[in-house]
């Protein structure tokens, strides 16, 4: 927190071997001399072996005092202790500051908002100003609070999380972000180069009593610290022979940090989880299994020992782990990330079907991929149990073990799942996916974290029954009579659209949040769904229809946008949502009279259409 811009370059460190003495070689006796043999000392320091940009303006700014002697007792001294030579003794400013790179970034805001500042990396801080010119500091983090430095994305998204505190900044590259993060990775090393808080006490043999202590060849004591456990990478077995599991992606040995100790582990990674192995009598014991939906970020961690620790970050706990070298660990986090994308492009065409997502969808899925955003595959498909052995014994939400002989396993009805007696404590609910398939309502035993996703997107338009199950529409009355409803409504909201009278916003009121219903006609969400069931659907949007074409007939705006019949040429005027009296050409949108229509075949405007298109092209 010190304002003093001393740099590192400001210390002189004195050679190691004793220089000859000679006249030339005389300089002051301390700093705290004279101003008479402070120009001396300043020469001295500018020969030695650090020299900076500034090096020369203090050359030129002192001048030896030929004069001036030192002691034998003042150069031992001199050798023992280092000096500070302060630039504003002399009048100068500071040119550089020791910044390591300056330069302009983006940073998200809380409303997802980017605004362009002004950044500044120094060896001991990373600061945020409003502009280069206008130096107001928004904001100033110490490098020594630095958690972990996230990867950088093809967009220049790079992330830098301190404690208690997360810093989503872009660049205008992904290059640009990558220098970022090497030049923050450089100044970490050089503040935190390695963790020596941690000692290892190495216990020896007591010595019998009647052998004599040799003061000079004897065991260190206890007391004395010895080399940190994380520093010692060359000491362990990298050895493994295991066979992999059939569905593995990538398997080998890694080593994780448990109890202040390194631990061997045999990690497996598959498209479903991160299964970890306890080696016992030459045999792979399963002790730990992550599902691919709970981790949430891999990260480098160099600051554990150096490029070949890395960390996975789960939704229970952190993961720190040391692979065999610094190629390995780069592999597993590329796998795992790559693992990470394959699992959210499934969940998302799991929802829509079609591998498109609307702006909607995808706020949904960004909002519930936290924690449960696994769980969104199974709202349109009907889950198939795989059973207990697919999962391990463990349970599907906090792994804990479960089975028969642990503590009884209980299936989740939405996911297909199994679960402990603490995840699952037997609330039911509606199986969105049974709705749509099945037409059933009944409520079935599923786990919290189901029962918690089911409340979060109980009111989101997630369901596009037109691709999920158009079928449903023939063979339930009910939902052929909701889908003739909600085509009217579409019509009537594009009419109110175009109207300046201000009907719009009063019908939005009465959508009560549900703007999607004159968006699409197909659009439905779990509450969507229950309503119907229960007849309470039905009623509400009668009186949507009702207060919107009175307003259309009663308008002379909206009236003006109405059709006559070209076929009975009748000055009455008719409406596209009148499904019970008129229809509509599929091709040319034009409106008609039923019973008129039923005496002409086919449509006259595109008859006409037709005809002209062809007497333009014989001329």
């Amino acid at each position: 927190k010190s304002k003093s811009w001393i740099s590192e370059d400001d210390f002189y460190r004195p050679p190691q071997e004793q220089p000859p003495e000679s006249p030339s070689d005389g300089s002051a006796a301390s700093p705290r001399g004279t101003p008479e043999s402070r120009p001396c000392l300043l020469r001295h320091f500018s020969q030695g072996p650090r020299k900076s940009s500034s090096m020369g303006a203090l050359d030129k700014a002192c001048v030896p005092s030929p004069g001036s002697r030192k002691s034998p007792a003042a150069a031992t001294q001199e050798h023992k202790n280092f000096r500070v030579v302060h630039r504003r003794q002399m009048g100068l400013s500071n040119p550089f500051r020791g910044l390591m790179k300056l330069g302009t970034v983006e940073r998200r805001g809380a409303m997802g908002i980017w605004k362009e500042l002004f950044c500044e990396l120094s060896p001991l801080e990373f600061r945020l100003y409003l502009s280069g010119e206008e130096r107001t500091c928004v904001e100033n983090c110490s490098l020594l609070r630095c958690e972990s430095v996230g990867p950088a994305h093809s967009d220049g998204r790079f992330e830098l999380v301190f404690s208690g505190k997360k810093l989503t900044l872009r660049a205008s590259s992904q290059d640009e972000a990558e220098d970022w993060l090497d030049r923050v990775r450089e100044a970490l090393q050089k503040c935190r180069p390695q963790q020596e808080e941690e000692w290892v006490s190495v216990q020896y043999p007591e010595q019998p009593s009647d052998l004599p202590k040799d003061p000079q060849g004897g065991p260190p004591s206890h007391s004395e610290p010895t080399e940190p456990e994380s520093l010692q990478g060359t000491q362990l077995d990298w050895s493994s022979v295991q066979v992999p599991e059939p569905d593995a992606i990538k398997e080998s040995l890694l080593y994780l940090y448990t109890d202040r100790t390194w631990t061997p582990y045999i990690f497996s990674l598959s498209l479903d989880s991160l299964k970890c192995f306890r080696v016992k009598n030459n045999e792979k014991m399963l002790s730990d299994s992550h599902g691919v939906e709970t981790i949430r970020d891999i990260l480098p961690d160099t600051s554990l020992g150096g490029p070949s620790f890395f960390k996975i970050i789960t939704a229970k706990a952190i993961l720190k782990l040391q692979a065999g070298s610094a190629e390995e660990a780069a592999l597993w986090r590329d796998l795992v990330r790559k693992v990470l994308a394959s699992y959210l492009e499934t969940a998302e065409e799991a929802v829509t079907l079609g591998g498109s997502l609307d702006e909607n969808c995808q706020e949904v899925l960004k909002f519930a991929t936290g924690e449960q955003g696994f769980l969104l595959q199974y709202l349109v498909a009907i889950p198939t149990e795989k059973g207990l052995d697919s999962q391990g014994c463990f349970c599907a939400g906090c792994s804990r073990q479960i089975g028969f002989s642990f503590v009884r396993p209980k299936l989740c009805a939405f996911s297909g799942l199994y679960y402990c007696d603490i995840c699952h404590q037997d609330d039911a609910s509606v199986i969105p996916a049974r709705i749509i398939h099945n037409w059933d309502l009944t409520k079935r035993p599923v786990c919290r974290q189901a029962l918690k996703f089911l409340m979060k997107i109980r009111a989101q338009p997630l369901i596009n029954l037109q691709l999920v199950n158009p079928s449903l529409y023939e063979h339930e009355e009910r939902m052929h009579l909701i889908g003739r409803s909600r085509e009217q409504l579409k019509l009537l909201g594009d009419y109110l659209g175009l109207c300046r009278s201000g009907a719009l916003k009063e019908l939005s009121k009465r959508l009560t949040h549900r703007n999607y219903l004159l968006e699409s006609p197909h659009k439905y969400s779990v509450a969507d769904l229950q309503q119907i069931s229960e007849g309470v659907y039905e009623g509400f949007l009668k009186t949507l229809i009702e207060f919107a074409s009175q307003h259309v007939y009663h308008c002379d705006l909206c009236t003006q946008r109405g059709f006559i019949c070209q076929i009975c040429h009748h000055h009455d005027i008719i409406f596209p949502f009148e499904f019970d009296t008129t229809v509509r050409c599929g091709e040319c949108k034009t409106v008609f009279h039923q019973s008129c229509q039923a005496v002409v075949t086919g449509c006259p405007r595109c008859a006409r259409r037709r005809k002209y298109h062809e007497q333009n092209a014989l001329t």
